[in-house]
């Protein structure tokens, strides 16, 4: 680009497009995790969807998880996914760092208490809890990266 005049233009309209892909996704246009990588391909976390989705870790049918089984995850944040007959049925996130992470998001849909079952979804996830397959993509550990499972969630969703 021999004219300067163009090249600023052409660089401040890609720079609006990147700002319009994370606005997408976290609601604003600035944001600490959630950027455009080099390729122009929304990254969260430094990590795009294609590698978040690479990350998810089965845990087993929800009904049949148990304490010991999510007690590794106790302080871990991110996403879990709920699916049935092969179908992602329902994507949600643990935020609660420093209360349970996982083990308390997850074991409120299957223990005595219907805390987790005041909504449509958390009814549909205890009704459905024998034939549901959890998997959970492991964000962090902290404060930090609550950001980054919230908009990531979004995505996912998406």
């Amino acid at each position: 680009m021999n004219n300067p005049e163009f090249a600023r233009r052409v660089q401040e309209e890609k720079e609006k497009i990147e700002k319009a892909k994370v606005k997408i996704y976290t609601g604003n246009t600035e944001s600490n995790s959630v950027k455009t990588n080099s390729h122009g391909e929304v990254a969260f976390g430094g990590h795009t969807v294609s590698q978040w989705n690479n990350r998810w870790v089965n845990l087993g049918i929800l009904s049949s998880l148990t304490l010991e089984d999510l007690s590794l995850y106790n302080k871990h944040i991110g996403l879990y996914k709920a699916e049935m007959n092969g179908k992602v049925a329902y994507v949600g996130k643990a935020i609660e760092y420093s209360n349970g992470g996982f083990r308390k998001r997850l074991r409120d849909y299957v223990r005595n208490s219907n805390s987790a079952r005041t909504h449509g979804s958390g009814m549909k996830m205890n009704d459905n809890a024998d034939y549901l397959r959890i998997s959970i993509l492991i964000v962090g550990d902290s404060a930090e990266v609550v950001e980054t499972v919230i908009a990531l969630e979004t995505a996912m969703i998406m």
